[in-house]
């Protein structure tokens, strides 16, 4: 085995450590979409990011119920 190939599998392992993977199939999640969509808040105006399905930011959403 080279020396190159030798360091490559260090920096592999070092990487999965740093990002928490314990397994090399872990490097398919690189290409998931994020679920988060961009909704603006019907009742102020403000912009966030959400995964869930509401009209209404969180300070809003409290206000109403």
């Amino acid at each position: 085995m080279s020396k190159d190939a030798e360091i490559d599998k260090e920096f592999e392992a070092q990487l999965k450590g740093k990002m928490g993977w314990k397994c090399p199939c872990s490097l398919e999640i690189i290409d998931k979409e994020s679920e988060l969509k961009t909704v603006t808040c019907k009742k102020c105006g403000k912009t966030f990011k959400t995964n869930r399905k509401t009209d209404y930011c969180f300070d809003c959403e409290k206000t109403i119920k």
